[in-house]
C-alpha cells in the first residue's frame, strides 16, 4: 500500500530474491523433532490396533527386542519400557539428522504442505533404506530369532507337560510356520509403515513451521507471510515491473484503528482468513505497541503483578500485516484516508537524532518540517480507538487527580504511593531535634504527636472517585498494599492514620451489579478499613485537597479519578452520526456506519444498541472482543461478496466479576450469583485463561503464587523528589553542564 510523504512514495521496486525470510535454526529443528515424535507415535498406531494378530504380535516384540538390545531383559515390562523409549530416540535422532542436513543443503523449505509432503517421503525412503536394512538384518534379526524360538520353546515345554507328550517334530513346526508368519510381515510392512512415519513428520513439520515458523517478509512492505509461494506471489501481484498490470480492482486495503480488545480481534481473524489472500492488505495503527489486558491494571499499581506481564507486543500478532505505532491525526471518511504520525518520538527529539549526519540533513530535515502528514489509503475502515478519560470540565481535578486507564497511570500510581509511604514513616524526624536522631524514639516532643498524626493522616488518605468496577478494584487493591507494607516495612506510621475512601455519586456502589451483590462488596470494602461515601460528586480538588459538592473538605494528597468516559475528541469531529449524549459513533446492528459503507466501528467508541432492550451495550472489554468478531465476519462477507451472511450483534452478557481485595469477589455468571473467595478463584482463572499468549499466562500466574507466600515489593522505580528537585534545578539554570 503505497504512502507518501512529502511527495517521496516509499514503496520502491524490489526483486523476488531479495525477500527477507525471518529464519531460526533451532526453532525449525525443533518442529522437525516434534515431528518426528509424532511419526514414531503414528506409526505404531496400524501395528498395534488395526493389524492382523501375528504382525501385532510381531510388532509388539519389536519393542522387547529393542529392550534387550540395550541390555534390558527382565521383567518383559522393563524391556517393553526400554524398547519404547529407544524407538521414540531414534525418531528424534532421525529428526535431528535430516533436519541438519536440509538446512545445510539449503533444501529446508516446509512451509509448504507439498513440500512437507515431499520432505516425508524423502525421510521415509531415507530411513528404509539406511537404518531398516542393516540394521534390521544384521542386529534386529538375530534377537528376533532368539526372542522367537524361546518363546515356542516354552509353550511347547507348557503345553507337553500338561498332556504328558513331548513332539520334537510338532515344535520344530510351530517354529517355521511363526518365523515364516514374521518374516513375510517383516518384508512386506516396514516400507509402508517407514513412509507413514517420514510422511507424518513431514506434515506435521509443515504444519508447525507454518503455524509458528519462519516468516517470508517482504522487504518494502514490511509484511510477513507464513508461506514462500504466498510472498512470492505478493510480489508478483504488488512490485512487479508490471505493476498497473497486476494491481486489479480486487485489490483491498484495510486499515484497523485501534491495538486494544476489538481490534486486535479483528486482527488476527482477518489475518487467519486472508493468510493466502496476496489481494487483501492489511494495516494496523495503535499509539501504543503493545495489547494492555486492562482488567488487571489495578494489579500492576499495587505491584503484585510485574508490570511487563500484562501487555503485549502488538507486533506479535502482526503476521500478515503491516504496524505502524502512530497516533491518529485525521479520518477524511470522503476521500477515505487516514494521517497519521509517529507517537514514539517527537519532530525535535528526531531532528536532533539524525542532526549529525551531513549526508541524510537536508533530507530528512524538508521530511521533518514537511506540514504534510502521512496518509493510509483504505477500501475498508475499522475504527477501535478507545475511550479517554472524562473529567465533565473540571480543569482543576484533570491537573490534580490520577487516573487508571493506561500501563503509565498504573506505574505513576505505584511510585506516588510508596513515595508517600516513605515521607509518612519520616515525619518523625521533624518531631525531634537534630541532636537527638540516634535516640530518637526516646526524645519525642509529646506536644508534636497531634501535629504528627494529623500530617501522616493527611498523606496517606487516598480518595478514589466513582464506585464503578475500576474505582473499587483499584481501592480495594491500594487498601490492601498499603496496609501489608505498613505492617511489614513502614514501622513509624500509625495503621489507624490509613484513609482509603470512595466517593459515589449513587446511592449504592457497583450498579452494575445486583443489589445483593452489591451490599455484600460495601460490607467487605468497609471491613477492611475502606470508607465509603454515597449520593456524592466531588466538584473540585487542589494539590492538598478534595471539595464535595456540599461543602466538605477532605485533605488528602491523593485523588483517584475513575469517575467516567468520553470517546476523543477526534472521533467527535469526524464528520458521521454520533450518540448526543455521550458523543461515541453510532453504528448500525451489523456495526457499519449507515451513510459510510466499508467503516466499521467498536468497542468504547462506538454507540452499540442492543436489539433487546435498546439500551447500549456497556464498554467492557467482553464486549469489544464479541464486537471485532461480528466486525471481522461481515467484513469478510462484504469483501467477498456474501452480504447475506452478515451477522447481527446480539450479545447476552455472560456474566460480570470484580475483586474486592483480600482474595475476595462478587460475581454473575450466567444469572448465577457467587461471593467470596470463589468468585475471586473464578476472577483469577477467567482472566488468566483470556490472557493473550502462553508466555504471559505463566509469568501472571506465577506472579500470583509467588505473592501468596512473599512480602510485598515496595520498590519505587523512580523517585519522584529527585525529579522535582531537578526540575527546580533546571528552572533556576544549576545544573551543571554536561561536557
Amino acid at each position: 500500500m503505497p504512502i507518501t510523504i512529502a511527495g517521496i512514495n516509499m514503496v520502491t521496486e524490489i526483486k523476488p530474491q531479495e525477500a527477507r525470510v525471518d529464519f531460526s535454526f533451532k526453532r525449525e529443528v525443533f518442529f522437525i523433532i516434534a515431528g518426528g515424535i509424532i511419526g514414531a507415535m503414528v506409526m505404531a498406531i496400524p501395528f498395534t490396533f488395526f493389524s492382523a494378530e501375528g504382525i501385532s504380535r510381531a510388532y509388539d516384540i519389536t519393542w522387547v527386542v529393542f529392550g534387550h538390545i540395550v541390555g534390558v531383559h527382565s521383567p518383559i515390562s522393563s524391556a517393553i519400557i526400554a524398547g519404547m523409549t529407544i524407538h521414540i530416540i531414534v525418531g528424534i535422532s532421525i529428526g535431528i539428522v535430516s533436519g541438519v542436513f536440509l538446512y545445510k543443503t539449503n533444501l529446508l523449505n516446509i512451509s509448504k504442505p507439498s513440500n512437507g509432503l515431499r520432505y516425508g517421503l524423502f525421510v521415509g525412503i531415507f530411513v528404509y533404506l539406511i537404518f531398516s536394512i542393516p540394521v534390521s538384518r544384521f542386529v534386529l534379526n538375530p534377537e528376533f530369532r532368539h526372542v522367537l524360538v524361546g518363546n515356542n520353546n516354552n509353550n511347547n515345554y507348557d503345553e507337553n507337560r500338561n498332556n504328558g507328550k513331548n513332539n520334537d517334530n510338532d515344535n520344530n513346526s510351530n517354529n517355521i510356520v511363526t518365523f515364516s508368519n514374521f518374516q513375510i510381515a517383516s518384508i512386506l510392512y516396514p516400507i509402508s509403515i517407514n513412509l507413514l512415519f517420514g510422511i507424518t513428520l513431514g506434515l506435521s513439520s509443515s504444519f508447525l513451521s507454518i503455524k509458528f515458523g519462519a516468516r517470508y517478509r517482504c522487504p518494502s512492505c514490511d509484511i510477513s507471510f507464513s508461506r514462500i509461494d504466498i510472498l512470492q506471489n505478493h510480489l508478483l501481484f504488488v512490485h512487479a515491473d508490471d505493476y498497473d498490470k497486476h494491481q486489479t480492482t480486487n485489490r483491498k486495503r484495510i486499515v484497523i484503528l485501534g491495538g486494544g480488545f476489538g481490534g486486535v480481534t479483528v486482527l488476527k481473524k482477518l489475518q487467519n482468513h486472508f493468510q493466502t489472500d496476496v489481494s487483501i492488505d492489511i494495516t494496523m495503527v495503535s499509539k501504543d505497541n503493545y495489547l494492555l489486558f486492562t482488567p488487571m491494571l489495578h494489579e500492576i499499581a499495587s505491584g503484585m503483578i510485574e508490570t511487563r506481564h500484562i501487555v503485549t507486543p502488538i507486533r506479535e500478532f502482526c503476521n500478515r500485516s503491516r504496524f505502524y505505532c502512530a497516533t491518529v491525526k485525521n479520518i477524511d471518511l470522503e476521500k477515505k484516508r487516514v494521517s497519521i504520525r509517529s507517537s514514539t518520538s517527537s519532530t525535535s527529539a528526531m531532528a536532533k537524532i539524525i542532526g549529525g549526519s551531513s549526508s541524510l540533513s537536508t533530507i530528512d530535515t524538508n521530511i521533518l518540517e514537511s506540514k504534510t502528514q502521512p496518509y493510509l489509503y483504505y477500501d475498508y475502515l475499522v475504527i477501535a480507538l478507545g475511550s479517554e478519560t472524562k473529567f465533565f470540565g473540571m480543569l482543576d481535578i484533570q491537573q490534580n487527580a490520577f487516573t487508571i486507564k493506561t500501563l503509565n497511570d498504573a506505574i505513576n500510581l505505584r511510585n506516588h504511593t510508596i513515595y508517600l509511604l516513605e515521607q509518612s514513616d519520616q515525619l518523625i524526624l521533624s518531631a525531634v531535634g537534630t541532636a537527638d536522631v540516634e535516640n530518637i524514639y526516646g526524645n519525642i516532643d509529646n506536644s508534636n504527636i497531634k501535629t504528627f498524626d494529623e500530617l501522616q493522616k493527611k498523606i496517606l488518605t487516598f480518595v478514589i472517585v466513582g464506585g464503578g468496577f475500576a474505582g473499587v478494584e483499584t481501592a480495594g487493591e491500594i487498601n490492601d498494599f498499603i496496609r501489608d507494607s505498613v505492617k511489614e516495612h513502614y514501622h513509624n506510621i500509625d495503621i489507624n492514620n490509613i484513609r482509603v475512601i470512595i466517593v459515589h455519586s449513587g446511592d449504592r456502589l457497583l450498579p452494575e451489579m445486583s443489589k445483593q451483590l452489591a451490599e455484600f462488596a460495601s460490607e467487605r470494602l468497609r471491613k477492611s478499613g475502606i470508607e465509603i461515601i454515597l449520593n456524592q460528586r466531588v466538584t473540585g480538588a487542589t494539590p492538598n485537597t478534595v471539595r464535595l459538592k456540599d461543602g466538605t473538605i477532605i485533605p488528602t494528597k491523593t485523588i483517584i479519578w475513575s469517575g467516567g468516559v468520553a470517546p476523543s475528541s477526534l472521533l467527535t469531529s469526524i464528520s458521521c452520526e454520533h450518540d448526543d449524549k455521550s458523543g461515541r459513533i453510532t453504528v448500525d446492528k451489523y456495526l457499519e456506519l449507515p451513510n459510510y459503507k466499508g467503516v466499521y466501528a467498536l468497542g468504547d467508541c462506538a454507540y452499540v444498541t442492543d436489539p433487546n432492550s435498546g439500551n447500549p451495550y456497556p464498554p467492557t472489554a467482553q464486549h469489544a472482543i464479541r464486537e471485532g468478531a461480528i466486525v471481522a465476519n461481515n467484513l469478510i462477507a462484504s469483501i467477498e461478496g456474501r452480504l447475506e451472511d452478515r451477522k447481527i450483534f446480539d450479545y447476552k452478557t455472560k456474566g460480570m466479576m470484580a475483586s474486592i481485595g483480600k482474595r475476595t469477589g462478587i460475581g454473575d455468571l450466567l444469572g448465577i450469583e457467587v461471593q467470596g473467595l470463589l468468585a475471586w478463584l473464578i476472577w483469577r482463572s477467567y482472566y488468566l485463561v483470556h490472557l493473550p499468549t502462553v508466555q504471559k499466562k505463566i509469568r501472571v500466574l506465577a506472579d500470583w503464587i509467588l505473592d501468596m507466600f512473599f512480602k510485598r515489593d515496595v520498590t519505587m522505580l523512580k523517585t519522584l523528589i529527585e525529579e522535582e528537585e531537578k526540575a527546580g534545578r533546571e528552572e533556576h539554570g544549576s545544573l551543571p553542564s554536561s561536557s
